[in-house]
């Protein structure tokens, strides 16, 4: 992630999950690297479209935020990464209707309405479908 680093968990329950790992804000600090934002972006809304957020922890040396796990990464890694250029035209179609119909929700549907801010293939996660998720609310306004 942009401001952290993300790890494949596994639940009790054999659920697998992404855990972003923030650094905890250093005292006299007001900068806690988009952890609140998530929270209070993602805590409130549910979205085919959207990632989803299973919960948060934090203390005063980390913050941790889960979310459902997306086995295909994100959109960035499968366009220009290892596995680059290797997504058929209508799959990206797809994707790309997906996206927008994500954000269509936030900008439109969402009570207060909510900016994303950071769209960018690396912020569109793809599930073992193809199926798009908007994430990184790090620097989300809620409007």
């Amino acid at each position: 992630g942009g401001f952290g680093i993300v790890y494949k968990g596994v639940m009790p329950s054999g659920e697998h999950v992404a855990v972003k790992r923030l650094p905890a804000m250093s005292r006299g600090s007001s900068h806690d690297h988009g952890f609140n934002a998530e929270i209070q972006t993602l805590g409130r809304i549910r979205h085919r479209h959207i990632v989803r957020l299973l919960g948060f922890c934090s203390n005063h040396e980390t913050n941790l935020l889960v979310y459902e796990y997306m086995p295909n990464g994100s959109l960035g890694e499968m366009l220009h990464g290892k596995k680059g250029g290797h997504l058929h035209w209508d799959t990206r179609y797809k994707i790309a209707v997906e996206a927008a119909k994500g954000l269509c929700y936030l900008h439109h549907d969402c009570s207060p309405l909510i900016l994303h801010r950071d769209v960018k293939s690396n912020n569109i996660l793809l599930d073992s479908n193809f199926e798009a998720h908007v994430a990184d609310f790090g620097l989300a306004k809620l409007l």
